[in-house]
């Protein structure tokens, strides 16, 4: 609503505004975004109070139909629908009997590339394809090695082949975005609908914790830890690392240090921003100085979202991952000082440390979980983890005793509670006391990286297949089966070595991209004295121009997205999270 300010102020009737502002392409843009925010809630409540997954067949079959047709007749609001539900992992549309998970961004990404194709060949399609590129031939190589892998593996031929099947879906994702995401332009468009529904995403996830702290049902997979629309925690870890990436470089971009323009954003403002052209609030007195326009306010408002949830989740590979991308963003902002001499991109690590101690304050005066989050910090570094126990007798218990298993408590008379338990314990008698434990999590990814290691010694070339590994490593308390907790250990374990290497040169052309689109503009720019801050002032051409204003935010985005992918998949195998194959494909735009 913040984008009806200025309205406010100049006009009395705010239906008169409002229906004036709903009219043209603009106003149907915001009913787009509008509907992506409710198509993305309604599918999330559904989910979790047993609409979803439809119940037979019959159903699920007259939906798919009706949302391929209305991909024919709008591909590219289908894709812009299939952007905006990227992050509902654990939504499920296929009845339970067909065996099978289709997430809602499957449907539509599939209804959308057959809508593309259908279109191509009978001469309909509005746009030209993408040109085939080195990278889409990795992509397909990795691809088929895991097939490759599937049916060399001695392990289980069916389950290795069903989950190279799934993986072949993402690739076929990652093409979808491919055709539609080939300029920056183009990346503009389906940015509101990505951070959108990421603010519903978020919002869930908050509430989710906010009930469980209460004792209310919350749906949470793992108690006190939300899990939103992932199927656990971590994975939800892992998206908000990314989008955090995502979020600083677009604080970045609207940021006047590299604007110094009061009238736009470059070419590139959110569609319900650009509908009514503001760059502050008169009715607050903001001057023209001041730090905040209003898509910057709107960004820290889901930063400091962001931060909350992902402290959280009390996933210690996101933290990790997020500690990773701030810290970088800390040096490009200090880099960016020194070389341009201006103070002004020191407010942005200021303004965002501030966000994260805003977040902090909200979780402890809410009360939002029920960790202790020091603990969980130290334990990261010290391998040590502080439990609650209750015993029957305080006389045993040395304060400085350090276990390796919960069950050693009870030759003490105690076992391990949780923090909930601990008014009901002392009301019956009982002792509460803290001890330290051997973090379990260490010891087990210690047993599943050797595992899955020696599984690699074996089969070095091949593989074993999607999938296999499970069936080696067991599964956990929730039944389901366990991966190999690396992401480069589970493509080499799927995809045989030939799609490691694959992965790799895909991950190391993003990196390349960011060194030669980084060295080509700054031996643009060399041809001019002045610094980025007067580019507008110099003498060269309008195309080096938008390259250079583009050049800070986007290198910075694929600089933080590419350790957002990588650091938290340290410790986490999230190749099957459709977000990361729409990564793939949109750092292969054109610069």
């Amino acid at each position: 609503m913040l984008s009806y300010f200025k309205q406010f102020v100049n006009e009395s009737s705010l239906f008169r505004q409002m229906a004036d502002s709903l009219k043209g392409r603009g106003g149907l843009r915001i009913w787009l975004i509008w509907a992506n925010v409710f198509l993305v809630f309604f599918l999330i409540l559904f989910s979790n109070i047993g609409v979803l997954p439809v119940k037979n067949v019959g159903d699920f079959v007259f939906f798919a139909v009706i949302i391929l047709l209305f991909s024919l007749y709008r591909p590219g609001w289908a894709f812009l629908f299939f952007v905006g539900t990227i992050a509902l992992e654990n939504v499920n549309l296929v009845p339970k009997e067909l065996g099978l998970a289709v997430r809602p961004y499957q449907l539509l990404g599939a209804a959308s590339l057959v809508a593309v194709v259908i279109r191509y060949f009978t001469k309909r399609l509005s746009f030209a394809l993408p040109k085939w590129n080195w990278i889409d031939t990795l992509i397909l190589v990795f691809a088929s090695s895991g097939f490759v892998s599937a049916l060399a593996s001695s392990i289980s031929k069916g389950v290795a082949i069903k989950q190279s099947v799934v993986v072949f879906s993402f690739v076929a994702l990652y093409f979808l975005t491919r055709i539609f995401i080939q300029e920056f332009k183009d990346l503009k468009k389906i940015i509101p609908y990505f951070l959108s529904s990421s603010v519903v995403v978020i919002l869930f996830g908050i509430w989710q914790n906010w009930r469980f702290v209460r004792g209310l049902s919350n749906f949470e997979v793992m108690p006190g830890r939300p899990n939103a629309t992932f199927a656990e925690a971590d994975w939800l870890g892992i998206y908000l690392v990314f989008l955090l990436s995502v979020v600083y470089s677009l604080i970045t971009y609207f940021n006047k240090v590299i604007n110094n323009s009061e009238s736009g954003i470059f070419n590139f403002q959110f569609s319900i921003f650009k509908q009514f052209s503001i760059t502050k609030l008169q009715n607050f007195k903001f001057n023209q100085n001041s730090k905040f326009k209003i898509q910057n306010l709107f960004l820290y408002l889901i930063l400091t979202a962001v931060y909350i949830l992902l402290i959280l989740t009390v996933a210690r590979s996101a933290w990790l991952g997020a500690g990773a991308v701030s810290v970088l963003f800390f040096v490009f902002c200090v880099w960016y000082y020194f070389k341009n001499k201006n103070s002004k991109i020191l407010w942005i690590p200021a303004f965002t440390g501030m966000t994260l101690v805003l977040a902090i304050l909200i979780i402890k005066v809410f009360g939002l979980t029920n960790f202790e989050l020091g603990n969980r910090i130290q334990s990261t570094g010290s391998g040590l983890q502080e439990i609650t126990i209750s015993c029957l007798s305080a006389s045993k218990i040395d304060p400085e005793l350090v276990i390796s298993d919960a069950k050693e408590l009870e030759q003490y008379g105690c076992r391990h509670i949780n923090l909930e338990e601990i008014e009901s314990e002392e009301s019956m008698g009982n002792f509460v006391a803290r001890v330290k434990r051997n973090d379990p999590n260490v010891n087990i990814r210690a047993e599943i990286y050797q595992s899955s290691w020696e599984q690699i010694k074996v089969h070095p070339i091949l593989g074993i297949g999607w999938g296999n590994i499970s069936q080696i490593l067991g599964t956990d308390d929730l039944g389901h089966g366990l991966n190999a907790s690396n992401i480069f250990l589970e493509i080499w374990l799927g995809a045989g070595l030939i799609g490691f290497l694959s992965f790799l040169i895909i991950l190391g052309n993003i990196v390349l991209r960011i060194f030669n689109f980084q060295f080509s503009i700054l031996k643009q720019f060399s041809k001019s004295n002045d610094s980025i801050l007067k580019l507008d002032n110099s003498d060269l051409n309008q195309d080096s121009k938008f390259k250079i204003k583009n050049f800070s935010a986007w290198n910075l985005f694929l600089m933080l997205s590419l350790f957002a992918i990588i650091v938290p998949n340290l410790f986490n195998s999230g190749i099957m999270l459709g977000f990361l194959w729409v990564y793939l494909a949109i750092v292969q735009i054109k610069q």
